[in-house]
């Protein structure tokens, strides 16, 4: 990996690691761990992602000791050509049903609660193709993408929860451990797969313009959407209570209905929704940009430009397959689950038998290949 190729800062890896993670998965979030840990939510919320920033770690100390090789080159180096590509497969797949099960999810939010006339199958494909285009881009039109987009998201959720405290009632939040840590643990097994998307930077940590600041941006990342979670659920639940946040189809949807703009504007659902469409953007446009990056490596294909615009057809059949909400919320926690298991087995395998087989990139490798 020369010089040249170095094109993401510090700052883009962080704006990377919480735009893949913060989507459409902020509006149920609070249902969600409500329903498994009751009024112990935001402490499971909070779990789940110092178990995340735990993964994200083994993720980053593979990126450092394959500092030039991207996650199927790193995993062909240490398991092989035939189980390298097994595993980096099975990372293509599960970032493609990212993709499908949240464009539809989005879809179905847009059509139940801003545009009921507007079928759903058009929410579906209009994503699906904002993100395919993303995916033809290079690594540094899409590190700058997340760049720009990362304060808007934050700071359009900085200002929810600030005017949502006027809303809370903090007898609403107790007791702060649910009714035992049995709970909180359920809720942190319900609260971890929403976490997902980190595993990414797999693919990016050798652009890094700055390799050592790897760390601290990723873990300035996560901190920031533990910080944003665990806000989010706070608010709901003491807003709503944990009787009425379990019944609610989008919670954080109605918190901001519930809120207004006093004085402003009548209601804050508009440019809320405008700006969740960025938020959902990132994050799918970053899973398809990561298949079809691995895609492109796995398979040596040099050009990025049409191609990925194919995969939409198949996408589009798989996300409109559940039949109703219901059927996809349940496929969602089921994907989530199997998903979630795969992002932390796969680099602990990695690791290994890095270690045991000596492998990594040296420096030395770099210097004969530019002989």
């Amino acid at each position: 990996m020369n010089k040249k190729n170095k094109q993401v800062t510090a700052y883009q890896a962080t704006a990377i690691v919480a735009n893949a993670i913060v989507g459409v998965v902020l509006l149920t979030l609070p249902r969600d761990v409500a329903r498994a840990a009751g009024t112990g939510g935001p402490l499971a919320v909070m779990g789940a992602g110092f178990l995340s920033l735990l993964v994200l770690y083994l993720y980053t100390v593979l990126g450092r000791r394959f500092s030039r090789s991207t996650l199927p080159e790193y995993a062909v180096k240490t398991l092989g050509v035939f189980f390298g590509a097994l595993v980096a497969l099975t990372f293509i797949a599960g970032w493609l049903l990212v993709v499908a099960l949240t464009s539809r999810l989005f879809a179905e939010i847009v059509v139940t609660s801003v545009l009921p006339r507007i079928p759903l199958e058009t929410g579906v494909i209009v994503m699906l193709l904002l993100a395919a285009h993303l995916a033809t881009q290079d690594i540094k039109t899409f590190a700058r993408v997340n760049e720009l987009f990362l304060p808007i998201i934050v700071g359009t959720f900085a200002i929810l929860l600030a005017l949502s405290a006027s809303r809370v009632n903090i007898w609403r939040m107790l007791p702060p451990f649910g009714y035992g840590l049995r709970q909180v643990g359920a809720g942190v097994f319900a609260a971890t797969p929403g976490y997902a998307g980190f595993e990414l930077i797999a693919l990016f940590m050798p652009f890094y313009a700055q390799p050592e600041a790897a760390i601290p941006a990723h873990r300035n990342a996560m901190l920031l959407v533990i910080a944003l979670f665990t806000l989010t659920v706070l608010a709901a639940t003491g807003a709503f209570g944990v009787t009425e946040l379990v019944k609610s189809q989008w919670p954080t949807l109605e918190l901001v209905r519930l809120v207004g703009f006093i004085g402003a504007f009548e209601r804050l659902e508009a440019p809320f929704l405008a700006v969740y469409v960025i938020t959902v953007f990132t994050t799918i446009g970053a899973n398809f940009f990561g298949a079809v990056l691995t895609l492109g490596s796995l398979f040596n294909i040099k050009s990025r430009e049409g191609w990925p615009y194919l995969l939409v057809i198949p996408l589009y059949f798989l996300a409109i397959q559940p039949p109703n909400i219901i059927a996809l919320n349940r496929l969602i926690s089921l994907a989530g689950m199997v998903w979630w298991s795969v992002i932390l087995v796969a680099p602990l395998l990695i690791l290994l038998m890095a270690v045991l087989r000596g492998k990594e990139d040296r420096p030395d490798d770099a210097d004969q290949a530019k002989s």
